[in-house]
């Protein structure tokens, strides 16, 4: 397994390391391409597509909330990126679901005018079950191949229940990238949220940037330590690779929700992560 990407998310949201610091450090490691995340480091495309040549690192994918994708588009092009990735979109019941993978549908064709392929990655409520089948079902089925694929993060989904070896070949051919984040076990798929509930995800400051309440990083804190060092969780990586391969599927992304050392050090972890996949 020569090429692994990262996902620059892995780095943390109270990370204090510029945008070339992140490219550089990922290059130093190993990786061979990264998945964006929450903006560019405010760099225009020719000056982040320079820092990316000068570390050898290829722009895979980049995260980007389903209202934004305008706004990324003619960025992503000039940049060289291959996919552009929605995070995470709520729908709550069977109905929601097709609406969105109708939604998803026509955001591909747009996307495509500009040599991009959409995708869609999931957490564990897209596992939460509407008249038997879990809702992220209603999307894959309802979706063209030719204009969405989807991004299966393999930590969430062993987390919900979902064997990803099995996920990936119930549904062959429709998984564009895997992320690779190891998960400690199953706590169940949590209970959506419904597109028609348009409460804020969090407070906004002065500046736009979220407000995290105790509360909430307490939550993620709880969540983060389930992420535990590659090779040592309840993911056969082995076995995801070798069915993604299969499939036509090579694109694969570490992501890291916490350290699992003491004192915190992301990048040692993102280091050993990076040095288990490239010895399977």
């Amino acid at each position: 397994m020569d090429k692994i990407s990262l996902a620059l998310y892995s780095y943390g949201m109270d990370s204090t390391f510029t945008m070339e610091e992140k490219l550089k450090i990922a290059s130093d490691m190993g990786y061979t391409g990264v998945e964006f995340a929450g903006g560019y480091g405010g760099l225009e495309a020719t000056e982040l597509k320079a820092i990316l040549v000068k570390y050898n690192l290829v722009p895979v994918s980049s995260h980007v909330r389903f209202d934004e994708i305008d706004n990324h588009l003619a960025f992503l092009r000039e940049l060289g990126g291959q996919m552009i990735i929605v995070p995470s979109h709520p729908f709550a019941t069977k109905e929601e679901a097709l609406e969105f993978a109708a939604q998803l549908n026509e955001k591909g064709r747009e996307t495509a005018n500009y040599g991009l392929k959409l995708g869609f990655h999931n957490h564990t409520s897209e596992f939460f079950p509407d008249e038997g089948k879990p809702l992220l079902e209603y999307v894959i089925e309802n979706t063209d191949p030719a204009l969405v694929g989807f991004e299966l993060d393999c930590g969430w989904a062993s987390a919900a229940g979902i064997d990803p070896v099995d996920y990936i070949n119930q549904h062959a051919g429709r998984f564009m990238a895997i992320h690779i984040k190891e998960n400690s076990k199953v706590t169940g798929p949590d209970k959506p949220r419904s597109a028609k509930d348009k409460t804020p995800f969090f407070k906004m400051d002065d500046n736009g940037k979220p407000i995290f309440t105790d509360e909430f990083r307490k939550m993620m804190e709880e969540r983060g330590r389930m992420n535990v060092a590659a090779g040592t969780g309840i993911v056969d990586w082995r076995k995801v690779m070798d069915a993604a391969e299969a499939q036509g599927c090579r694109v694969r992304i570490v992501e890291r929700e916490w350290s699992y050392n003491s004192p915190q050090d992301r990048v040692a972890c993102l280091r050993e992560d990076i040095t288990y996949l490239k010895g399977l």
